[in-house]
């Protein structure tokens, strides 16, 4: 797409419960995304997995993302700080804003800045016309980080384990998502759940994983839940040498990824 008439999607990827699969999602929905359009990840976590999988290990002599939405003094800019994974040759199609544990100190430095909820969206407006999708990783707990990754969207997913826990988290990010809305906030639009880590034994389903999809469909009846991600091996496998169920050849394990990737070119071309 020319850049002079590049339009930038935003996706956040969060969930207030850890082990949803976010950074897994990201991955996958980032290089799908890839394959229509420049696609910048952004890695707002400070565990810093999804910089790991695509290939930065070691960011000690290198400038993250925190160093981004730090007050003006000692902020520098989002192009200074965007790396290529180095575990795949994607033909500059999918780039990174990588992250480390320096982003909890950065969200320390802003706690009393005013704005602060929107430090990450600052940080990323001079970039917007330069990728055609930008993809946010955001930690899984309530807190600064969080609303900055939530408010710098133009859309959510919300991916969450086929568990109790994992459907409060799920209750409890649609509930902070409205709680921000009442705060006068612009929200992103709510593009649906998806489930993961699906436990099947043999060709059944678990009781506790079909319990967790349908808790979900009851307690958030006006939200899309998507195909349900099953718990295997390959996705952790795949994920740690930083490549996407799809580039593994994972077709079936990619089949609720591909659906998301569909539902937000459907909602972006009714968003335009």
């Amino acid at each position: 797409m020319p850049e002079s008439s590049r339009t930038t999607t935003v996706l956040a990827i969060s969930c207030l419960s850890g082990g949803s699969g976010k950074s897994t999602t990201v991955l996958n929905l980032a290089t799908m995304l890839s394959e229509k359009g420049k696609t910048l990840v952004v890695d707002f976590d400070p565990q810093g997995n999804l910089s790991q999988w695509l290939g930065w290990t070691d960011l000690s002599e290198s400038a993250t993302i925190a160093e981004t939405i730090l007050p003006d003094t000692d902020r520098i800019k989002i192009t200074d700080i965007i790396k290529p994974p180095t575990n795949e040759e994607r033909s500059g199609r999918l780039l990174l804003a990588p992250s480390d544990y320096s982003l909890s100190r950065a969200a320390d430095a802003i706690a009393m800045e005013p704005g602060r909820e929107r430090f990450l969206k600052r940080a990323l407006k001079p970039v917007l016309g330069d990728y055609d999708f930008i993809v946010i990783d955001s930690p899984p707990s309530k807190g600064i980080l969080t609303y900055n990754a939530i408010l710098a969207a133009d859309f959510l997913v919300i991916p969450t384990e086929c568990t109790n826990k994992g459907v409060m988290g799920a209750v409890s990010t649609v509930i902070l998502v409205k709680e921000l809305e009442e705060l006068d906030f612009d929200v992103p639009k709510i593009l649906g759940i998806v489930p993961t880590r699906d436990q099947w034994a043999g060709a059944n389903q678990t009781r506790m994983s079909k319990a967790a999809i349908a808790a979900l469909k009851e307690a958030l009846p006006d939200i899309q839940i998507f195909s349900s991600v099953r718990q295997s091996t390959t996705v952790q496998q795949t994920n740690h040498v930083g490549w996407s169920l799809l580039e593994a050849g994972e077709r079936a394990l990619a089949s609720s990824y591909v659906e998301v990737a569909e539902a937000l070119m459907k909602a972006v071309k009714a968003h335009v």
